[in-house]
């Protein structure tokens, strides 16, 4: 054991260490030489010269390579050109000027484009928008990424026309922000001068939105279904005597105060996030030219007055009032400094010098340096023209470190150019197998991997799993069908991405095989459309005959090189040492227990003829989420052909196992649940079964019957008044709602308050509390849905009180 330690360290400190003097080390003792490594002091940080080349023992070495010293040497440079890297480093990206506090002042102008509540498409053509001004203070940072303060004024407004909504408005904008920009600095040369750029920001903005409802005269806009503008209304009495008017385009009315959304003193104003896009180009040293497009995505949705919690035909969408920005502006440096043009540097070195330097030979091997590809070989060593140490038979090491010198080409050889043969290799494991630490060495057999534990683990869930594939539905399951998939125990579905098309599948195997098994039983039983597919996490895909057929032949061909490398078990003994090998006893050594198996320990095995109980949850005309069903049992969706929704649970192979699971579900609130039994395709009575069944029972098979298990007082209609996100509104809403009694506040996953109150059991009278709630100032109150406290869709409570 000692000698192989001793042997390791050698040659991880020959890998090291390879330019130390070769021809002195070959001469110490394996024990000499690991002294002198232990107390060899550590290289100098100034260390310069190629790596090491190494030997054939732990590298890939050609063989026409021949290895070279450490060459200390100072690297060539041309005079001024480290300084002028260092220059060019700190430049700007656009001025090539030093930026460590480099301002820059702008000025620009563009127009102002509504996005928000307004028009068909929510969008404002930049070219109807009105003007805005900015003004910005930038501070480069890095070659590519520069620091901007801005201001804007402007104005932002927008009209619309239709036969059912006429709207218009003008704001008044005043922000305040930063950006960051980024100018792509560290990939584009400094010879561009029109670089691009985005940058990503933050400001704060006023805004004062007025209306036009009047013209000068003081009459009021009256929109008439022709297209004109009246002072009257179109059904108002006398109006054949009504005049046209036209509008004046002055926005003499507040919007907020106007309130007539009732949306009270909101604030006018609100932060932003601008995105931008554009270019820079450069025009003089000091001045630059910016072209920009700005998205300003606003935390406000009353630029325009107009929400979706707007009145009537006034509503507006979900979304918040945002607004674009297209921009041309000059940007003045306020500090750049003329170039100055480099001169260049005079050679003050004589025509000796630069023969002396052509003539120098530093390791003496009668090689000049400018034409020695080996530098630094050691004093006295023969070389050839190009001054390489010579290497007779082309192994790498040359004659003077080489133990060898007539080694085979192509042999590998060791450090000492020694050839590394079966018998070199022979010899050098005998030694170790010899070695006076090693005498009692234990040989330790492994046993075959294939008798571990198959437990599932973590792991498990990264690999591919195979199923049977049943059928594919794009719609609804023929009611023939139905009763066929509830008899198959381990049924599950799977819904695509499309939505629409469910997958259902039996069983789920790690070895393909058992999924080939399974898949050729339902096709004798009748299923000709059976098939195997994989899945993977949420995914599944169906697989082709071909594909199936290579993953069953790398299964068996890993199963049978698993089988053939680990089934060797030894019950007793240490076996014996024979030449270096190593040899069993003959009278322990065993086939190993694990053999080519069909089926997975693990897999929990269904036969068509086994009767499967299933707790029945509930048939819906509309489809509720499995959620609602709030059980551990597992839920499966069937749509079948009348458009109705069915939910049971898994399948069980006992009546005791099924009656436990509808106790429970009879305890969580599921009253009217109850048991099922299918077997071989069919539908059957429980009296068929094993299950306990009175006489006075009868039971209803009709599967197409609509029933919901649910008990109907779990289902509870609340109103919310709202849900204040920062602390002021939160003091806000509570001077608001101190006259109600029965408020609640709840906080939500986002952090959020939610305001509710009442518990009604009905719709109706939910919806009279909500229009009692609006009266006193609640506009916004909505009603929502409960169940078992959890919050539902409005849809699925209705559908659960039927």
């Amino acid at each position: 054991m000692k000698k192989l330690i001793s042997f390791i360290l050698i040659l991880v400190s020959v890998a090291v260490k390879g330019q130390t003097d070769s021809s002195a080390l070959d001469k110490l003792t394996p024990e000499e030489l690991l002294q002198y490594y232990i107390n060899e002091p550590e290289p100098p940080s100034t260390f310069k010269g190629p790596e090491k080349v190494g030997d054939s023992l732990f590298e890939n070495l050609n063989t026409q390579v021949v290895p070279t010293e450490t060459v200390h040497a100072n690297a060539l440079f041309r005079e001024g050109q480290e300084q002028n890297e260092r220059n060019a480093f700190l430049l700007d990206s656009v001025n090539r000027a030093d930026f460590k506090m480099k301002p820059k002042i702008g000025l620009g102008f563009g127009r102002l484009a509504f996005y928000g509540d307004l028009y068909d498409k929510r969008f404002q053509s930049p070219l109807t928008a009105r003007m805005a001004y900015d003004l910005n203070v930038s501070q480069r940072l890095t070659r590519y990424l520069q620091l901007n303060f801005n201001v804007m004024f402007g104005k932002l407004g927008a009209n619309e026309y239709k036969n059912n909504r006429q709207e218009n408005f003008q704001s008044e904008i005043r922000s305040g922000g930063v950006n960051l920009l980024y100018d792509f600095g560290n990939f584009m040369p400094d010879r561009y001068k029109l670089r691009p750029f985005i940058s990503l920001g933050v400001i704060g903005f006023e805004f004062l939105s007025k209306t036009d409802l009047m013209d000068k005269d003081g009459n009021t806009y009256h929109y008439w279904s022709d297209g004109s503008i009246k002072n009257m209304a179109e059904n108002a009495p006398g109006a054949q005597f009504a005049k046209d008017i036209y509008r004046d385009y002055t926005y003499e009315t507040d919007v907020r105060e106007r309130n007539i959304d009732g949306f009270g003193q909101y604030r006018e104003s609100a932060f932003a996030f601008p995105i931008s896009a554009g270019f820079i180009a450069k025009v003089t040293d000091r001045v630059d030219m910016k072209v920009n497009f700005s998205l300003y995505i606003s935390t406000t949705d009353y630029i325009d007055g107009v929400t979706n919690n707007s009145v009537g035909e006034r509503s507006g969408n979900k979304q918040k009032d945002n607004f674009t920005y297209t921009s041309f502006g000059l940007q003045y440096d306020l500090i750049a400094k003329t170039k100055e043009k480099k001169k260049l540097a005079k050679d003050t070195l004589n025509s000796a010098f630069w023969l002396a330097m052509d003539n120098e030979d530093r390791d003496k091997d009668g090689v000049t340096d400018l034409k020695d590809d080996c530098q630094g070989t050691p004093e006295g060593v023969k070389v050839d023209d190009k001054g390489c140490p010579l290497d007779d038979d082309k192994d790498g090491i040359p004659n003077f470190r080489d133990d060898e010198l007539a080694t085979a080409l192509g042999v590998p050889v060791n450090e000492k150019g020694v050839g590394q043969t079966d018998d070199y290799w022979q010899a050098w494991y005998n030694d170790y197998m010899n070695d006076s630490l090693g005498a009692d060495v234990e040989v330790e057999y492994v046993g075959n991997v294939l008798a571990l534990d198959q437990k599932k683990n973590l792991l498990d869930l990264k690999k591919d799993l195979y199923t049977v594939e049943l059928a594919r539905y794009e719609g609804t399951i023929p009611s023939d069908e139905m009763a066929m998939l509830l008899s198959i125990g381990d049924i599950k579905s799977i819904t695509l991405d499309n939505g629409t098309t469910v997958v259902y599948t039996a069983g789920e195997y790690k070895k393909i095989k058992t999924a080939i098994k399974r898949r050729d039983e339902f096709k004798n039983e009748g299923l000709k459309d059976a098939g195997i597919s994989k899945i993977k996490g949420k995914k599944i895909t169906r697989l082709t005959e071909e594909e199936i057929e290579a993953i069953l032949n790398k299964q068996n061909a890993n199963e049978l090189k698993a089988n053939g490398e680990n089934t060797l078990a030894i019950n007793s003994g240490t076996g014996s040492v024979e030449n270096g090998t190593v040899v069993a006893n003959t009278n322990t050594a065993t086939a190993g227990t694990n053999t080519l198996t069909e089926v997975d320990p693990n897999d929990e095995v269904y036969n068509r003829s086994d009767i499967i109980y299933r707790v029945q949850l509930g048939a819906f005309r509309q489809r509720i989420s499995t959620s609602v069903f709030n059980t551990n049992a597992g839920v499966l969706e069937l749509k079948t052909s009348d458009n109705t929704y069915r939910y049971v649970t898994k399948g069980y192979k006992t009546i005791q196992e099924a009656a436990a699971v509808r106790a429970d579900l009879v305890i969580q609130g599921y009253s009217d649940a109850f048991v099922t039994a299918y077997q071989d395709g069919k539908r059957i009575p429980m009296n068929k079964t094993k299950a306990t069944v009175e006489k006075s029972y009868k039971e209803d098979m009709n599967e197409e019957k609509m029933f919901s298990s649910v008990d109907k007082k779990l289902v509870v209609f609340r109103i919310q008044l709202g849900t204040p996100k920062k602390a002021f509104a939160e003091k806000s809403m509570d001077e608001r709602v101190k006259d109600i009694t029965g408020i609640q506040k709840q906080t939500t996953n986002t952090g959020t308050i939610r305001y509710v109150v009442g518990e009604y059991n009905g719709m109706d009278s939910a919806e009279k509390s909500r229009k009692d709630l609006e009266s006193k100032g609640f506009a916004d109150a909505f009603i929502i849905a409960t169940f078992k406290g959890n919050i539902i869709s409005i849809q699925e409570a209705m559908e659960l009180l039927k």
